[in-house]
């Protein structure tokens, strides 16, 4: 069946690689809308027949008022917090996202992040560039990965493999949290399934997270949790800002009550030039690039792209991630 190319796919944002673009423009008009203000995609919005979404950029619920033609739209990567899923569903619009991509490329950050930390790279690499390194050396400490315990929390697609990773390469223990999947799953990562959250904080010497952002997990990792944790032992967020207090964890690394951390995503993006955690020695930061290798970022836009035109021509798309509206082909463009 092929695509009605009378109204426009709006991206709110570019996509993650212009091949993708160039699939869509193929088949439909394309508009990109690179400063994507509330008012100019709730008017790109009335015409348009699809959208994309690029994280952090954001699809609320007033923007949809009007989007009567609108028959899909698409996240940039897995995660839909980006997007109102609620008013999209109750005005029956479908919203698809491009899972999985991310598994290696944020795998590879974690455990990246972790081997950073265990031979104190980074201070290490500034002062041996200035010509201290010799004379640092031994007030750094620096340590195996090897039987020292991992715990996560989220055993989705990313903390499986994270925990597969640690397990095989480096024959760490991981303690694995999430009381949505069973034990055997934890087990089949080589991973043990805890019931209980205090013993990831209390037990670890790396905590890792990879769980969703909703209300259970949703500041999460708060000044009690981290007082929970070892003082040598550090935290790695690459899963949604929001799970961590950046306010709890600053005072927490400012007092050495850890370690150390690392993240990939903030309670606020772009991170703030004033935010608590900015300057801290002992805190690795990265602007939400943990996910987008060249080859991931490849992958997720072809997703999108497809995904957007499956729907225009009225096929199921695979990821639906509300599936209870979506209505076979007669629906009007």
């Amino acid at each position: 069946m092929s695509v009605n190319a009378k109204r426009p796919v709006v991206l709110l944002g570019h996509m993650y690689h212009p091949e993708a673009e160039a699939r869509l423009r193929e088949a439909v008009p394309v508009e990109v809308l690179a400063r994507p203000e509330p008012e100019t995609i709730k008017a790109a919005l009335r015409v348009a027949c699809g959208a994309f979404v690029r994280y952090p950029n954001r699809l609320r619920a007033e923007a949809l008022e009007g989007a009567a033609h609108l028959r899909i739209v698409s996240t940039s990567g897995r995660g839909t917090d980006a997007i109102d899923l609620a008013a999209a569903t109750a005005r029956g619009i479908p919203v698809v996202n491009n899972p999985a991509f991310g598994t290696v490329p944020v795998t590879e950050f974690t455990i990246g992040a972790m081997i950073a930390f265990a031979k104190n790279l980074l201070p290490l690499n500034a002062l041996t560039h200035a010509g201290k390194g010799w004379a640092a050396q031994k007030d750094y400490r620096r340590f195996e990965l090897r039987g020292r315990t991992l715990g996560i929390i989220g055993l989705g697609n990313i903390g499986t493999e994270v925990a597969r990773c640690c397990t095989q390469a480096f024959r760490m223990r991981v303690l694995a949290y999430d009381p949505y999947v069973p034990a055997q799953k934890a087990a089949q990562a080589g991973a043990e399934w805890v019931s209980e959250l205090a013993r990831i904080w209390r037990e670890s010497d790396f905590v890792s997270v990879h769980a969703e952002l909703n209300d259970e997990t949703r500041g999460m990792v708060g000044a009690a949790a981290l007082a929970a944790m070892k003082p040598e032992a550090y935290l790695i967020n690459t899963a949604r800002g929001p799970i961590v207090s950046s306010a709890a964890l600053a005072a927490a690394l400012r007092e050495k009550r850890i370690a150390g951390a690392a993240l990939d995503v903030y309670e606020e993006e772009p991170l703030p030039a004033d935010s608590p955690l900015a300057g801290l020695d002992n805190l690795i930061l990265s602007p939400h690039t943990g996910g987008l290798t060249e080859e991931a970022m490849h992958r997720m836009a072809l997703s999108a792209a497809d995904q957007i035109l499956q729907a225009l021509r009225g096929e199921r798309p695979p990821y639906l991630v509300n599936p209870q509206v979506w209505r076979e082909p007669g629906r009007a463009a």
